[in-house]
């Protein structure tokens, strides 16, 4: 399906208002002042304002600066997907509704993914996730995803409700994923392999996560989170109300996890497991094995 370049989109039905200064990702959503239309090509902290629905996914190129960057506002417009390839974008509100593969695709350093809902991805030959990110300085915030399924068959494609690894470039590091829902998740709520994992890049490395006060409802036999070779995460006041073997599992070279205040339900049999004994080197958290 032929994707949007945002830059030259026309023929919305409406254009919300909004302000021309993008957030920093803490901020939130910013206040209904002025804004730009998809029709315009954005420039270093502007707003791009969307509503009503696109009949095609949106693919996003254009960012801003570290200091400054483009904040793509969706206001609950609906979307069969959303990409994007580019450096600080903030990507606000949409609804990913019909999307192949993934729900939201993004690739890019300081790449913010907000307050948004992605459901119903279809089964395109590969596997099925909400969220799949690469980069530096990721933010997943507050998003939701639920009835994540959209094809009747999805093979043996792993449905997973986050998603990244680094087999053909570098790895990610300084990441933040909080506040989000994953609901009914046949396998994984997050799932994550850095560049020195088995089949890995070998470029770069994958460190200094947070991933803190997510709603885990998913429900593969092994494990909700699996971490290989992510070093220095933070895994804090989630709530995991599905069930697997254990909650958490950290496998090779994810050294440094700290593992704390995280409410367990109880259809797991321990919150922590360690996959490869490399995985004990400066744990802190419940016991493990």
């Amino acid at each position: 399906m032929r994707g949007i370049l945002v830059a030259l989109l026309v023929g919305l039905s409406a254009l919300a208002a909004c302000s021309t200064t993008a957030p920093t990702p803490s901020t939130g959503t910013p206040s209904a002042e002025d804004c730009i239309s998809p029709g315009q090509r954005p420039s270093p902290g502007d707003v791009v304002c969307f509503s009503g629905e696109l009949d095609e996914p949106l693919e996003i190129t254009t960012g801003g600066t570290d200091s400054a960057p483009i904040t793509y506002l969706g206001n609950g417009t609906v979307v069969p997907g959303i990409r994007v390839d580019a450096d600080n974008v903030v990507v606000d509100g949409f609804v990913s509704d019909g999307a192949d593969s993934t729900g939201i695709w993004v690739r890019g350093r300081n790449i913010t993914v907000q307050n948004n809902t992605i459901t119903q991805v279809n089964y395109a030959g590969e596997d099925v996730d909400g969220i799949r990110f690469f980069g530096d300085g990721t933010k997943i915030l507050n998003n939701r995803v639920y009835e994540l399924e959209g094809s009747d068959d999805v093979e043996d494609s792993h449905v997973d409700c986050i998603q990244t690894f680094a087999t053909s470039g570098p790895g990610s590091s300084d990441v933040v994923i909080q506040g989000n829902r994953c609901e009914d998740i046949r396998a994984q709520c997050l799932m994550a392999e850095g560049p020195n994992d088995e089949g890995g890049s070998g470029e770069g490395v994958s460190r200094n996560w947070l991933f803190d006060g997510n709603y885990c409802d998913s429900h593969a036999d092994a494990q909700s989170v699996a971490l290989e070779d992510i070093q220095d995460v933070t895994i804090s006041n989630n709530e995991m109300v599905g069930e697997a073997n254990k909650a958490f599992a950290l496998g090779k070279g994810s050294t440094g996890v700290i593992v704390r205040d995280n409410r367990i339900g109880p259809d797991y049999g321990r919150e922590v497991g360690f996959d490869d004994p490399s995985a004990q080197e400066g744990y802190q958290g419940p016991p493990a094995d």
